[in-house]
């Protein structure tokens, strides 16, 4: 019987199927062609963001790593070194004249 089936299919043959099935399947295939493009252009549109995110990313990076800070606040930062170290000083000298240091 299947042999029937197949020899009698041809250019001209013909299928019915119900109107609102037909409706149905054309409803289908239209939803998930805009679901399938709306996915795509998010998808695009993430990966656009995420390269502009990285491309900022690196921008920022390079400048932490090539930060130098104004020659005023690298003179205070050094004289407060000579501060603390001269205060260390001082304490030593204090202790060695009074015996104890509070």
């Amino acid at each position: 019987m299947p042999r029937e089936a197949v020899t009698r299919l041809n250019e001209g043959s013909e299928i019915t199927i119900p109107l609102r099935n037909l409706v149905s399947m054309i409803a289908f295939t239209a939803v998930s062609v805009w679901v399938y493009f709306g996915l795509t252009e998010r998808i695009s549109f993430l990966e656009h963001n995420l390269e502009l995110t990285m491309a900022e990313v690196e921008e920022n990076d390079t400048w932490i790593d090539e930060f130098q800070p104004p020659k005023a606040v690298q003179d205070t930062v050094a004289r407060v070194q000579e501060l603390e170290i001269e205060l260390a000083k001082m304490k030593l000298i204090l202790e060695q004249n009074t015996g104890r240091w509070k």
